[in-house]
């Protein structure tokens, strides 16, 4: 960059153009060469008349200048002009340029690489070494920083783009800056934030040579989604200023992107750290957004892609509610009401009214299925979940050999404690094992089954049962059915073949449960590794500044892989593992670092002193402003007939 006192040039060479000036002036004022004379005796007798319309043998000097002036404002323009410049280092030694690369980087990278370019390219006149580190996380393990010329660094980094993960450095600063010379010049092109490593790095580096810190001086905002019964969202702000608004996209009822609504932070919200906003949005509209955006950010942390943990589960509890009226409490679908009124958007019916509006979930308690009913069967082989509860009218009938829809072969009667086929006492459940839909829960000893409906021996038991009792015997069973799947309770959905549903663990096993469907969809909120899907492949992957990139360019990722949040390899995206998907998002905690105070030992540029005012923008259109009265006073004066004329081209 030229500096010439408070002013300076990108691009200084652009200024050579302005020795073709004087060439110009010249080229403007030439003028036709003057017609041949030949005397007309008759012209004598116009001697002495006016003439009404002189026309102008030169160019007029002011014409002139106006046309040197837009030419000269056009080169200028294109020079890169810039009102008091940020200073440029002034070591003479070899230079490293460290630049934050994570998605917190993207809000101010143009102005981070340009700055940058212009350090490299002034290291590449003066014939210093350079190295470039950039801080993606993308270094191999040991590998050292390469010193090469400056302009192969500036190539280099021209195109280069923030990455759709956090800014990671490379572990071991030692074995990075083991080959660079010695008493090299830093300038650490930082986002702003604390990120694991800085310290240590910062401290390699101050050891080796002077270190120059510009901050990034946009604010950089993220967001978050806090899953739950009522999911939020989380956004976070390094700005003291007001929260903009929240956009929630997704298809239109044509399958058009569109906003479908806008989230505002709460009134009262603090201008700076962070701030909650509900998801509170009408079921249909919810289920149907793709992503939540701040608007007006433009980087993978300012986006959550929306997977089934944002959407209301639809349940319909279907059964005849004639059987139980007037005993509410004594009714199964009271306490299933409870357990997932929370969660869950509820319809209640019989099947034939149900199944046409497309539940996920459909739950039956206590109901003898017809073998020639082919409706609900069709529903859970396209991808529903029917989950069904036994009891009493279940354990008296002989016709359990023809229900089509149980996952295991059920013995008629069943037991219970007093019965024929008395245990004795009560039996507590089991402990969960570490793979199933129940994971990670515990059975209180205070959760005790006094019957249920017995499975037949079977080889595939084993395999169908995830959930059983103290002695063994299965308390719930699971089969697939072709994307769907059936799951059976062996006991009442109410208390009165069991203390299961007036637990909170009835109400954590349904909302596993629900959490399982979504037409094929998982809901969990982070992958399990299983012997079947050790692996996750990515549908729809985001760059750094949160735009949609080529899914097909990432390999499979690990399940224990994912689970770690966003990394090189793992951009955020869209993974899916059969029938399972789920999202990976970046935004989070946002530990400033940009204050003097986290940088001992370096020079932080502060905001005072950060890159000034370009005038490239207000000398082009000065140039393109004068161009247009040159045209419109070159028009007056072509025979001063073109007044008209001469007004439309000034408008």
């Amino acid at each position: 960059m030229l500096t010439l006192g408070p002013l300076g040039f990108a691009a200084p060479w652009v200024l050579t153009a302005l020795i073709a000036l004087p060439v110009l002036w010249l080229l403007l004022r030439a003028v036709p060469p003057a017609p041949r004379e030949v005397t007309f005796p008759g012209t004598a007798l116009l001697a002495g008349l006016p003439d009404p319309a002189p026309i102008t043998r030169r160019t007029p000097w002011w014409l002139l200048a106006l046309r040197m002036a837009a030419i000269a404002a056009l080169i200028l323009g294109l020079a890169g002009p810039v009102w008091k410049p940020a200073p440029l280092a002034t070591a003479t030694g070899p230079l490293l340029v460290v630049m934050d690369a994570g998605w917190q980087a993207a809000p101010g990278w143009t102005a981070a690489r340009a700055r940058a370019l212009a350090v490299l390219e002034q290291a590449a006149a003066d014939a210093r070494p350079a190295a470039l580190l950039l801080a993606d996380g993308q270094a191999g393990r040991g590998e050292t920083l390469p010193f090469q010329p400056a302009a192969e660094q500036a190539a280099r980094l021209r195109g280069t783009e923030p990455q759709a993960w956090e800014t990671r450095y490379p572990p071991d600063p030692s074995a990075a800056l083991a080959e660079a010379p010695e008493g090299f010049a830093t300038l650490w092109l930082s986002d702003g934030l604390d990120h694991p490593g800085r310290a240590e790095w910062l401290a390699a580096l101050s050891a080796r040579g002077p270190v120059s810190v510009v901050p990034q001086s946009a604010p950089v905002r993220s967001l978050q989604i806090e899953p739950g019964a009522a999911p939020a969202l989380t956004m976070r702000s390094t700005a003291d200023a007001p929260w903009p608004a929240v956009l929630a996209i997704g298809p239109d009822p044509q399958g058009i992107p569109r906003t479908l609504a806008r989230l505002t932070a709460p009134e009262g919200a603090p201008a700076s750290g962070e701030t909650t906003l509900p998801i509170d949005l009408p079921s249909e509209l919810r289920n149907r957004v793709t992503r939540f955006a701040i608007e007006g950010e433009a980087s993978a942390g300012a986006i959550v892609l929306a997977d089934d943990r944002v959407r209301r589960p639809k349940v319909a509890l279907a059964g005849d509610v004639r059987s139980t009226e007037g005993q509410a409490l004594l009714s199964p679908l009271h306490y299933l009401r409870q357990a997932l009124a929370q969660r869950s958007d509820l319809i209640e019916g019989t099947l034939a009214e149900v199944i046409p509006a497309a539940p996920d979930v459909i739950i039956l308690s206590d109901e003898i299925l017809e073998p020639d009913d082919s409706a609900l069967p069709e529903w859970v082989s396209d991808g529903g979940l029917l989950i069904r509860f036994a009891g009493p009218r279940m354990a008296g009938s002989d016709l359990l050999d023809l229900d089509p829809l149980l996952p295991v072969r059920l013995r008629p009667g069943g037991r219970d404690v007093g019965g024929a086929l008395s245990w004795g006492e009560p039996r507590t459940i089991q402990p969960f094992g570490p793979v199933g839909p129940f994971a990670g829960l515990t059975a209180p000893d205070d959760v005790t089954v006094r019957a249920q409906l017995m499975a037949e021996p079977d080889p595939e038991l084993t395999a169908r049962t995830i959930a059983a009792l103290s002695d063994g015997t299965p308390l719930v069973t699971r089969e697939e059915l072709g994307q769907g799947q059936v799951v059976m309770f062996h006991s009442s959905a109410s208390a009165d073949w069991s203390s299961l549903p007036i637990s909170g663990l009835f109400v954590e096993m349904l909302g596993r449960l629900v959490q399982s469907a979504g037409r094929g969809a998982a809901r969990d909120e982070t992958p399990q590794t299983t012997d079947d899907e050790p692996f996750w492949t990515a549908e729809l992957v985001l760059d750094g500044f949160g735009r949609p990139a080529d899914p097909a360019e990432i390999a499979p990722v690990a399940a224990e892989d994912l689970t770690a949040g966003p990394a090189p390899g793992a951009p955020v995206g869209i993974y899916a593992a059969g029938q399972r998907r789920i999202a990976l998002n970046a935004g989070g905690e946002l530990p400033p670092a940009g204050a003097p105070a986290a940088w001992p030992g370096a020079r932080v540029e502060q905001a005072a002193t950060q890159p000034g005012l370009s005038l490239r923008g207000w000398l082009v259109a000065l140039a393109a402003a004068l161009l247009a009265i040159d045209a419109a006073a070159s028009a007056a004066l072509a025979g001063r007939r073109g007044g008209g004329m001469a007004k439309g081209v000034l408008a």
